[in-house]
């Protein structure tokens, strides 16, 4: 056995080792309140705190255009349909020959993607720079139809976090940790982890940047949304170079974790077309807006240019656990109009330092049985 595959074989048996001792304990609270705990925890710090990187074969060609750079960012539902992501990263017209791909919910070790080292395969395939960080360990195959796509199969690693490729040498790379709904995912989604931020500075000969890619909290509120946002751009502060922000910010607009959010999540959906489209698609406006938006501008980040103002997400009520006792309280023809329009504005590219910039989102590659059920967005920045 070589020294990766060894390593390969190392990680794979400490992460089934924690699986099981995580089996253990049906809450949080109880892991953390037992005699084991100590001896877990700094295992699991070191398991989650640890930064793959991963070099091209050959070095990746000239830019388009020297003068900007080209970004992708796309949550892929953790590389569940990869064949459908690698050929849309690789061949489709938006996405083809990006300088920056940021991609959030990336498999290591999944059954649902193939076991996959997901990014290591996209910058094989990609002829891309990269790195990966953990967010989470799963300590099942995963949720809603991710066993369908595991196939019976046992995971490896059963590790995903967040991934940042480029054509350009990544340099120092920082991962910084997010709080969250650290009780939900271990009690209700079986997984040990938390949100985060991946910080990486991208060499470009004579004009270096740095990108960070981000993964908010969907199951609370705007404000740990924007409590989390400031955490980044406080790591951000003393930056001086320029900054591309991508990711999947969860800007749903609604307030959950309470016990009257799927009440008010169904009378906003009930909204006139207009209004309810103005609150989904400009979450950065009007009352019920995004305040992490806010941050944003005080950080001297802007959005407006890098995006816009098509849904990212199409979202499911079988993937809202507020939403199942819907189906008791209401009809289904008016549930189904309920879910055609929920149709969200999810996911987000902001700049600072950079003269201009455009995007857009990619239609035809996101969606209910696509390569990904997030639609990725394309931003140049100059």
């Amino acid at each position: 056995m070589n020294g990766d595959a060894a390593a390969a074989g190392d990680l794979a048996a400490e992460c089934r080792d924690l699986i099981a001792a995580l089996r253990g304990f049906r809450t949080l609270a109880a892991l953390r309140a037992s005699g084991t705990w100590p001896a877990l925890e700094p295992r699991l710090t070191r398991l989650l705190a640890q930064v793959r990187r991963f070099d091209p074969e050959r070095e990746p060609g000239p830019p388009a255009d020297p003068e900007r750079v080209r970004a992708v960012h796309w949550n892929i539902e953790h590389g569940n349909r990869y064949d459908a992501i690698e050929r849309a990263l690789c061949s489709h017209p938006q996405l083809e020959h990006a300088d920056l791909v940021l991609l959030n919910e990336v498999d290591l070790g999944m059954a649902r993607s193939g076991n996959r080292d997901v990014a290591a395969s996209l910058a094989a395939s990609l002829g891309l720079y990269g790195v990966w960080a953990p967010q989470f360990l799963e300590t099942t195959r995963g949720r809603d139809d991710d066993d369908v796509h595991a196939g019976g199969v046992e995971n490896r690693e059963s590790l995903f976090g967040l991934a940042l490729l480029s054509r350009w040498p990544i340099g120092d790379v920082r991962v910084v940790e997010l709080p969250a709904a650290e009780r939900f995912h271990f009690d209700r989604e079986g997984m040990y982890g938390r949100q985060a931020a991946l910080i990486a500075a991208i060499e470009r000969p004579e004009a270096p940047c740095v990108a960070v890619v981000a993964h908010l909290d969907v199951h609370r509120t705007r404000a740990v949304r924007a409590a989390q946002i400031r955490i980044v751009l406080d790591a951000l502060r003393r930056e001086r170079r320029p900054a591309i922000l991508g990711g999947d910010f969860n800007t749903h607009t609604f307030d959950r974790g309470a016990w009257w959010s799927a009440f008010a999540g169904a009378c906003v959906l009930l909204q006139p077309s207009a209004r309810l489209e103005r609150r989904l698609l400009w979450p950065d406006q009007g009352r019920a807006r995004a305040p992490l938006f806010d941050a944003l501008r005080e950080a001297n980040f802007a959005w407006q240019r890098y995006v816009d103002r098509r849904p990212t997400l199409l979202l499911r009520f079988a993937r809202v656990p507020e939403a199942h006792g819907f189906g008791a309280a209401l009809a289904a023809p008016l549930l189904a109009r309920m879910e055609r329009r929920a149709q969200l504005k999810l996911d987000w590219f902001a700049g600072r330092g950079w003269r201009d910039g455009r995007g857009a989102t990619v239609r035809g590659v996101g969606g209910v049985d696509a390569a990904s059920d997030h639609a990725p967005i394309v931003a140049s920045f100059w």
